[in-house]
């Protein structure tokens, strides 16, 4: 009889188990899932920058070649849009800067009679980017694209036949850019920055006339112009996701 009635409870017990089981999970509701995209770098975001930078000219001939180079004060403002994933980000920025950079190539074997003058007065650059963040808050990205700006390109011989000659040519050029640089973030809406850049805006031909000489005296002449700058500054986030907290779990006792 006592058989009769364990083997009656084990039974039972099977049998209500499932049914118990299944109405405690019938108030269970499933974990939204988790999207992944976003985060403190996310959406539009504007600032200023400012650094220094060296340009490097050459202006070539039939006859040969002339280098020059200096270095100047660069200032202006960056803006942008990011779309960040995880640690993943993709964006685009501009910007438009200042730039005082004024490089003379002198012919020493002409005597002093005859110089040569690169100056950039401004550029700007759109540019892709993609980056890795790192605890939220630091941000390494590459960056590359288009670049442009005023270039002025200036010739003269204070003995050319008929008198001393000068002439100016000037130019808005379009190049490409390729850099990288770091951020990070000083508040949910601040981030600081420093880049550099490496521009190139090719070769440019000029053609250049002086009377005097029985006929009109041409030259052609071909200018190479590249400079790098180098930048520090500050942007605001304007879409950015605040920064999750960071949870400190108590060690087990």
């Amino acid at each position: 009889m006592k058989i009769f009635q364990t083997v009656a409870a084990l039974v039972f017990v099977l049998v209500s188990a499932p049914a118990a089981y299944a109405g405690g999970l019938s108030d269970y509701t499933p974990l939204a899932p988790v999207n992944a995209c976003g985060g403190p770098y996310s959406g539009f975001y504007a600032g200023g920058v400012l650094g220094m930078g060296g340009l490097n000219s050459k202006v070539s001939s039939e006859g040969g070649s002339l280098k020059g180079n200096d270095r100047g004060f660069t200032i202006g403002g960056v803006t942008g849009y990011n779309w960040q994933c995880n640690s993943g980000l993709l964006g685009i920025e501009t910007d438009i800067s200042y730039f005082n950079a004024n490089s003379d190539a002198d012919c020493a074997i002409c005597g002093a009679s005859q110089s040569f003058n690169s100056e950039i007065n401004w550029f700007g650059t759109l540019r892709g980017r993609i980056g890795v963040v790192g605890d939220q808050n630091f941000l390494v990205f590459a960056t590359g694209g288009l670049a442009y700006g005023a270039i002025d390109h200036t010739a003269r011989d204070s003995l050319a036949p008929g008198g001393p000659f000068s002439q100016t040519d000037s130019d808005t050029e379009i190049g490409w850019t390729a850099g990288g640089g770091i951020e990070y973030l000083l508040s949910d809406r601040w981030a600081f920055r420093a880049d550099a850049l490496y521009v190139d805006f090719g070769s440019e031909d000029h053609t250049y006339t002086a009377g005097g000489c029985g006929e009109l005296c041409t030259a052609r002449l071909s200018w190479d112009d590249n400079f790098w700058v180098a930048r520090v500054g500050l942007t605001y986030l304007f879409g950015a996701a605040p920064r999750e907290p960071v949870t400190e779990y108590e060690p087990l006792k």
